[in-house]
């Protein structure tokens, strides 16, 4: 077999590793701080909500750039009972999904997936 079918299959394991990683309705990696923290941040956007500038909260439909795919992603964040990764419904609790609450149109994300760094800006945010 060649190096190129390797390199191929490589690559096919990577993105579906690094799908599944940001999509996860739960993620097993949140500390009791960083969930408070999480919260906090929830609470925040509900109070403010209607005021500008607009920042993401549950519910809101999220329009990103992938900088590594080089591709346009819309999804929904939602509540993680809701989650449905394979239609954009994205749990507050997965890794994107944490990063994205109380975030503006224009910021910019970076995310650790394994050894490599993610990179997502926010384009458009709506209800």
């Amino acid at each position: 077999m060649s190096t190129q079918y390797f390199n191929r299959l490589k690559k096919q394991l990577t993105d579906c590793a690094r799908q599944h990683y940001l999509q996860l309705p739960w993620s097993m990696s949140l500390n009791p701080m960083e969930l408070s923290t999480l919260f906090d941040t929830l609470e925040q956007g509900a109070a403010n909500k209607g005021i500008l500038p607009r920042r993401i909260t549950i519910g809101n439909k999220v329009t990103l750039f992938d900088a590594q795919e080089k591709e346009i992603i819309t999804l929904v964040l939602t509540n993680p009972r809701d989650s449905n990764p394979e239609n954009g419904f994205i749990s507050c609790f997965s890794p994107l999904g944490r990063q994205l609450i109380g975030r503006m149109a224009g910021d910019v994300i970076d995310i650790k997936i394994f050894c490599r760094t993610t990179i997502f800006r926010i384009i458009r945010i709506e209800d």
